[in-house]
């Protein structure tokens, strides 16, 4: 795979960026998320010390780990931040390093020093490493040198000198024998889910769904979701109200104490928080971040 400069991610416009942003969180590269949506596995290669590999933690606590994905999005991220903040939930985060780069270097107005107001809310960090491409055929020191390393980087310039990510969460899911290696020489686990809500998923299904986008897209929407969707609403506000249902949906199937989710800051997940608040109050479980979470480990 041919190296990418630093310089060129550095002249990538907010556009392109955001375009990327969101071709990205969609599973666009190598595929999609389906046949391993729930399973936390992902795309995963035998690899020494898998055990390092986290997906749920064995706890005798009515305890998960709410942590989101890429963070594209300054609006949406903050949104779901100050909710869950407000609810006194604290989340793990794993932003992409070009999210928070575009964050320290060219923020959206209202959205300066974003990273360092979610931490003094409570949430923690973890690495999702720079670029959000696909790293199967990384070499180690291609991952150290542009992935790892860029994304630490423009990390500290965010949150300090001293900080440290909780944990690596691949982008989707992808482990390989030189990310194992990654890990262990940095010292820092590979966090992966065992429960995915696919809002990046349905999220995608959405775009251009609007009858007044394009002509035919209602008939894609209604075949996607496999029912009739017309009525005097968008179809796309109605795929969204879908996608807030797959979520909680696959919570009911696939829940149980431990868990760490997998959401990523998308306009489904934001407006799914409420009935997600009340799935954790009705099932008894507390929302931790994943530091919290490890250290309750009875494993």
């Amino acid at each position: 795979m041919a190296r990418i400069s630093s310089a060129k991610h550095e002249r990538i416009s907010r556009r392109q960026f955001m375009r990327l942003g969101a071709g990205l969180a969609a599973g666009a590269v190598g595929g999609g998320f389906s046949a391993w949506a729930h399973s936390g596995e992902g795309r995963q290669a035998s690899a020494p010390g898998s055990s390092r590999i986290i997906r749920h933690v064995n706890t005798s606590e009515r305890k998960v780990c709410l942590s989101f994905d890429d963070m594209w999005s300054e609006f949406y991220s903050l949104k779901i931040c100050r909710e869950f903040h407000r609810a006194g939930i604290s989340l793990t985060l794993f932003p992409a390093g070009l999210a928070v780069r575009n964050n320290v270097v060219r923020p959206l107005d209202g959205y300066e020093n974003m990273y360092a107001r979610l931490r003094a809310m409570g949430h923690e960090f973890g690495c999702h490493l720079h670029t959000h491409r696909d790293i199967r055929d990384f070499s180690l020191q291609q991952l150290i040198d542009e992935e790892m390393e860029p994304s630490l980087l423009v990390m500290r310039q965010a949150l300090g000198a001293d900080f440290m990510p909780v944990g690596i969460r691949p982008p989707y899911g992808t482990v390989t024998e030189p990310l194992v290696e990654l890990s262990a020489r940095y010292g820092i686990p590979l966090i992966l889910w065992g429960l995915d809500s696919q809002d990046s998923v349905c999220t995608w299904n959405c775009k251009g769904a609007c009858p007044e986008e394009s002509a035919s897209s209602q008939d894609v929407y209604a075949s996607i979701w496999e029912q009739d969707l017309e009525d005097e609403l968008c179809a796309k506000s109605r795929c969204v109200e879908k996608c807030v249902e797959r979520i909680m949906t696959n919570y009911e199937t696939y829940m149980r104490a431990g868990t760490i989710i997998l959401h990523h800051a998308l306009e489904a997940s934001y407006l799914a928080i409420k009935r997600i608040l009340a799935f954790l109050d009705a099932w008894n479980l507390q929302a931790v971040t994943l530091s919290q979470l490890l250290a309750d480990s009875s494993a």
